[in-house]
């Protein structure tokens, strides 16, 4: 099968692989689309996976048709399906409170895409239990972000989001935007945007869910933040995981409110605590998502409730990927969303 993999520090290359066994043991799917995660550009800029080894074949965000259902006798070949890329060890205590995605052994463990072959492929093999499948009414482009999704669903979970709260969001990346999505759907009576990139402001500024997008490098952006939320934010996304984000975010907030730190920096971030403590901030960080919301925010797609479409502004097929991750690696793209086929 035709596979694109990582072969070394920002550069990706065609290349051809045996298609997975149909082991009875995993369920083989048949990549439809893909889309292009924030952590596929880190793993791109690294040149490895989370398991540092080269060669790593991305992508974990994708639908697809079942090609062979393994143990799974709910589903047949042809099936439309996506794929949940956890795979928690089920017996850790953290797995035995249901805390499947904070599982301390899950990153040594296959997961596709991450550290071992990802959707960046024809062919894909997942772990039977973590398949779903997909209803008509999810596109195969839109079912690329129902994992997003989800990893914005628990960041807005985590913050405690309910009527009437004012909530801003850090960064305008697809986390963000979808951040600001659930914020609303949550029922937050004012969601803000900052954002750095002059065009992801742009479009930020047409996101039907955010009522005002500001521009993160406007010399004002403090007292702007301060007069549009009459004061300040009870809640605050940031999924920009730059210190300069997280500053913002602290400087934003009313006392007592509520900050999610939902992006990830592999460097050490320096943090005002005299900020956090004299305001009493609530601090919590929100990793990846639980099952459940993965299966929420499905539902919440399937039902039009959450509506994504318009996000997808880069649709390629696997021989542009390069190309893709080096315009985003430029800091200034204009890509939002980008989906590829094989």
């Amino acid at each position: 099968m035709r596979v694109v993999k990582l072969t070394r520090p920002r550069v990706l290359e065609p290349a051809e692989e045996p298609d997975p066994a149909a082991d009875g043991q995993n369920v083989v799917i048949n990549v439809s689309a893909c889309g292009v995660c924030g952590s596929d550009l880190h793993y791109w800029e690294m040149g490895t996976g989370m398991d540092g080894a080269p060669g790593l074949i991305m992508g974990h965000e994708f639908s697809g048709t079942v090609a062979d259902a393994g143990p799974r006798s709910d589903l047949a070949p042809g099936d439309r399906v996506t794929y949940i890329p956890l795979n928690p060890c089920n017996a850790c205590p953290t797995c035995e409170k249901g805390w499947f995605h904070l599982c301390p052994r899950a990153f040594t463990r296959p997961v596709p895409g991450n550290n071992a072959p990802g959707a960046f492929a024809e062919k894909v093999a997942g772990r039977p239990d973590m398949v779903r499948h997909l209803p008509d009414t999810v596109t195969d482009e839109a079912a690329c972000l129902v994992e997003p999704a989800a990893v914005a669903f628990h960041a807005v979970k985590q913050a405690g989001i309910r009527l009437g709260v004012r909530v801003l969001v850090i960064g305008g990346g697809t986390i963000g935007l979808l951040s600001a999505a659930w914020a609303r759907i949550a029922g937050a009576s004012q969601v803000g945007l900052c954002e750095r990139n002059p065009k992801r402001l742009s479009y930020a500024g047409t996101w039907p869910y955010v009522d005002q997008a500001f521009d993160a490098e406007d010399k004002k952006l403090k007292k702007n933040l301060k007069k549009a939320s009459n004061g300040g934010f009870d809640a605050v996304i940031e999924t920009s995981a730059a210190d300069a984000g997280i500053a913002t975010a602290i400087s934003a907030l009313l006392p007592k409110g509520a900050l999610v730190l939902a992006g990830i920096n592999f460097s050490h971030q320096s943090v005002s605590t005299l900020m956090l403590t004299s305001k009493e901030i609530r601090l919590r960080g929100s990793m990846a998502y639980e099952i459940n919301d993965f299966d929420t925010a499905l539902g919440f797609m399937a039902d039009k409730r959450l509506d994504v479409s318009q996000m997808i502004n880069c649709r390629a097929g696997f021989a542009d990927l390069q190309n893709i991750f080096e315009n985003l690696h430029t800091g200034d793209s204009e890509i939002v969303k980008a989906v590829v086929r094989p």
